[in-house]
């Protein structure tokens, strides 16, 4: 028999129990959930995640530990964790691993992996090493729709491991399952504020496009849109041979060590504009040998999927359709379009009602809705002040990680690729709704 007796069970299938041990026969099926059915409680095995100062040096971010007295560079912070290291905040999994005097070698900062009280893991209970339709793993599919719409809730992170999908095309039919099981689910769509698309593998959106030496901070999806996604989901058809853990931290504890002077900065200059440019492709921008690059990334044709020859009302259509509104879209007389939009930069947690950190001040590439630019030492306050309750964990094959994307950010670590071992995780997205919360 191919699919586990417990997802047969959970799909109502109960004449498949025959000539299984007595065991099943005995658990009657109306008192059973679909996460006692396909799915069983499991955790993951203690670990430290080491976050090596090289990482921040290379990209400008400002390290984990103490604010640095000296030695900030033009692009933030960039101290190495010598002195003192500050020890973990009770609701955040960073921690040192240890520092020394000036002149020692500096041990690098660590990052623990998540409690259960921030991530639920469940583990699929099936059997090893057999080949499934594509009907059994869009069952598959609505069994664990079933049970994230049990966990989630929870703590706004579930992880379902052990999971059979080892391909793009496997995950497809699984995926299928999971948003059609009832009630269906609107599937969310990638729109990036810069000028590219996310690479996709049979039809499914690869994780990020970000090169593997890049130290993705955690960030909530889509946040910089008027339309956001209220879940994403990643999933590991290959994890990466050395590195590559995927990083979390719940928004609500963001709030708990960052400055006040932060959230009030925002709140006194209106909140946060974020700004997309975009060039014609018929008229692309002529770069200037020593002059700065200019704003725009990418052509409006490619960034709507548009022919060379498209109107500008197909452009138009394409942002009003991703919830901006009319007066936000601008041409100018080359042909050139800038879209923007503004955010208060918090939301409300559908936990306690406060408002909590959602933004990418981070990146350090926005400015205030007055157009105000955001302090470089704010910007390294905040990228600093996150690691106190941020965690991290390595996805492994077969393992589906499921956020509440409004309640819970992600980010992942560099790594490295082996020709023999190349990374493949997969991201989808559900729910589109208004990014800003009442």
């Amino acid at each position: 028999m191919r699919v586990a007796a417990g997802l047969l069970l959970a799909a109502g299938c109960t004449d498949a129990l025959r000539g299984l041990p007595p065991a099943w026969h005995a658990r009657p099926a109306p008192m059973m959930t679909v996460m006692d059915a396909a799915f069983v409680p499991a955790a993951l095995e203690p670990s430290e995640t080491a976050l090596l100062p090289e990482w921040f040096e290379q990209w400008g971010f400002a390290s984990p530990g103490p604010p640095q007295k000296k030695g900030g560079g033009k692009k933030g912070a960039k101290g190495k964790g010598k002195g003192k290291p500050r020890p973990a905040a009770k609701a955040g999994g960073f921690g040192a691993g240890g520092g020394g005097a000036a002149g020692d070698a500096a041990k690098p900062f660590v990052c623990s992996s998540p409690p259960e009280e921030i991530l639920t893991v469940v583990r699929a209970r099936r059997e090893e090493g057999t080949e499934l339709s594509a009907e059994e793993l869009a069952n598959w599919g609505a069994a664990a729709r079933r049970t994230i719409e049990e966990l989630l809730p929870r703590t706004g992170a579930v992880l379902l491991r052990n999971l059979p999908m080892r391909s793009p095309e496997a995950f497809g039919h699984f995926w299928k399952g999971c948003l059609l099981a009832p009630p269906a689910l609107e599937e969310g769509s990638y729109l990036s504020l810069g000028g590219t698309s996310r690479t996709k593998m049979s039809g499914i959106d690869l994780a990020t496009n970000v090169p593997p030496e890049f130290l993705l901070l955690n960030h909530n999806e889509l946040c910089y849109n008027p339309r956001t996604v209220e879940r994403i989901a990643l999933y590991c058809v290959q994890d990466a041979p050395v590195g590559g853990e995927s990083t979390l931290a719940r928004n609500r504890d963001l709030m708990k060590t960052l400055p006040d002077e932060v959230p009030r900065f925002l709140a006194e200059h209106g909140g946060i504009l974020y700004a997309r440019e975009f060039y014609d492709a018929r008229r692309p921008p002529v770069l200037v040998p020593g002059a700065p690059p200019p704003a725009a990334t990418g052509s409006w044709q490619e960034k709507c999927g548009l022919p060379l020859d498209a109107e500008r009302a197909q452009a138009e259509e394409f942002f009003l359709a991703m919830g901006f509104d009319a007066s936000q879209i601008e041409w100018d007389e080359s042909g050139s379009l800038r879209v923007t939009n503004q955010h208060p930069g918090f939301v409300k947690d559908p936990e306690s009602g406060e408002d909590v950190w959602w933004n990418i001040v981070h990146t350090g590439s926005i400015k205030t809705a007055d157009g105000t630019p955001i302090p470089k030492k704010l910007v390294a306050e905040v990228q600093r002040s996150a690691w106190d309750h941020t965690y991290a964990f390595k996805l492994r094959p077969g393992d589906w990680l499921m956020l509440d994307n409004m309640r819970v950010q992600h980010g992942r670590l560099p790594f490295f690729d082996h020709e023999r071992q190349r990374r493949c995780l997969l991201t989808v997205y559900t729910t589109p709704r208004c990014a800003i919360t009442e």
